[in-house]
């Protein structure tokens, strides 16, 4: 499975959420979250079997507690046998990185299935920072990954991987490998609609004797335009607020007290960190597209707006696709991966400047 949005939209509590089905199905599930320096051949084997050992020895302390409680012997755990020699002839003529992560991988669904469950499923959040290289010398790390899980699942074996990150994922796997699309099921993950956003921001205030004006939950729903995140912030603020204040009633008035500070807040919290992990260059590149049109962001009017050469401007855009701020939807063209950046870094540029 792939599972694409933007920042904000769930992605990663969705993950957690299928992690929690797949283990009371009894798979045995290793969940982490991939980082830049991860975007190696070397290191993505690396990891695969990292986290494949723990999930094992994970699964091996389990059994060993169960058994101990049920002075049962193993043997009484349904298992199948896998064997790697026969598997490994299918890799034959690949290269051993390749081999690697198809061992390590084989290694955790033989555990799995060695102690009765019926698969191994591997998941992986902020996937879109695994890409390939354009030179056929660099690293691959996401078509070796592809290809390792794709020729196991053809000899049956009972794995599963779900990636999951921002929409420059899907782009990714088409350039590692064009079969990614038939290999995996798709979800986009986006905006809530107004009923789903409603109930999202009402349904918690159930039993606990606070209600929500008409026209607060209306503000808040087209303030917050459909993304979880910002349900969740508004709604943890103004709940804040009224315990403070001692009332019943989510009112606009009480928004009205509290909206700047919950700005502040978005701003600290979900914003602020994006921008200033950047280099200065970055920054003020960023800082600029403020100034432009959007949607979407075009070089041509970052180049016009940020006085940047067109060249300049270009290499600037792809560092900041590769830190995760914007991704590219077609040549020249740009979106942020966060939503309502566009708004958050109007709100920074009119900022009083420290002296």
């Amino acid at each position: 499975m792939r599972i694409t949005g933007l920042r904000g939209v769930g992605k990663t509590v969705l993950l957690k959420r299928l992690e929690e089905q797949a283990e009371d199905q009894g798979w045995l599930c290793s969940r982490v979250q991939v980082e830049p320096r991860h975007n190696t051949d070397q290191a993505l084997s690396n990891l695969v079997a990292e986290i494949g050992q723990a999930a094992q020895r994970r699964v091996s302390n389990a059994t060993r507690v169960l058994e101990a409680v049920r002075g049962a012997a193993a043997a009484t755990l349904e298992h199948v046998r896998l064997s790697w020699n026969d598997v490994e002839l299918s890799f034959a003529a690949v290269e051993e990185r390749t081999r690697d992560v198809a061992k390590a991988l084989f290694d955790s669904v033989d555990a799995a299935l060695r102690q009765g469950r019926p698969g191994y499923l591997l998941m992986l959040d902020e996937a879109q920072v695994l890409r390939d290289d354009t030179d056929r010398h660099g690293s691959h790390p996401l078509s070796l990954l592809v290809a390792a899980v794709n020729a196991l699942q053809e000899r049956a074996l009972p794995l599963g991987l779900t990636v999951c990150g921002l929409p420059t994922l899907r782009t990714n796997l088409l350039k590692a490998r064009t079969y990614t699309e038939r290999m995996f099921r798709g979800e986009e993950i986006g905006r809530l609609e107004e009923p789903q956003a409603v109930d999202a921001l009402v349904r918690p205030l159930a039993g606990t004797g606070v209600g929500a004006d008409r026209g607060l939950v209306a503000r808040v729903v087209r303030e917050a335009e459909g993304y979880p995140y910002f349900i969740q912030l508004w709604g943890a603020a103004m709940w804040d607020a009224a315990q403070d204040a001692g009332v019943i009633r989510l009112s606009e008035p009480l928004l009205e007290s509290i909206e700047r500070e919950i700005y502040r807040r978005l701003d600290i919290d979900f914003y602020d960190g994006r921008v200033e992990a950047l280099t200065p260059a970055e920054q003020d590149l960023l800082i600029a597209t403020a100034r432009c049109p959007y949607p979407p962001l075009r070089t041509v009017d970052i180049h016009t707006r940020a006085g940047k050469r067109e060249g300049n401007v270009n290499v600037l855009m792809g560092r900041l696709a590769e830190q995760g701020v914007v991704f590219r939807i077609q040549k020249g063209q740009y979106e942020y991966t966060a939503p309502k950046f566009h708004e958050y870094l109007q709100r920074r540029t009119a900022r009083p400047r420290p002296r």
